[in-house]
């Protein structure tokens, strides 16, 4: 799982890298840009779906979920003028809906 792995692993220094430059290096492959995304972010995310779902097992699922998709949909999303920011709120809102449609 996702964030017990990141749990695990020492926290990368923090870079000046913009958001937008880190999700260009996801789309390469940067193993370390997802890294600090995911440090900037995963507060934000995981805020956000906790917010709706209150389970925390649901919650982090929903974290992973939402940054799995990150990473497949980052070139996509460098093609708009969003910000990071509401982009990963609103893979997060999609993923909540999603459960919501299963449960």
């Amino acid at each position: 799982m996702l964030l017990s792995a990141q749990r695990t692993r020492p926290r990368p220094r923090p870079s000046s890298a913009t958001d937008r430059v880190l999700v260009q290096r996801l789309t390469r492959g940067d193993e370390a840009a997802f890294s600090e995304l995911f440090a900037r972010y995963r507060s934000t995310v995981y805020a956000t779906a906790y917010a709706v779902l209150l389970d925390p097992e649901q919650v982090a699922a929903v974290v992973t979920d939402s940054f799995d998709e990150a990473r497949r949909s980052a070139a996509a999303f460098l093609d708009t003028r969003g910000t990071v920011s509401g982009w990963l709120t609103h893979l997060t809102r999609l993923r909540i809906a999603a459960r919501h449609r299963s449960a």
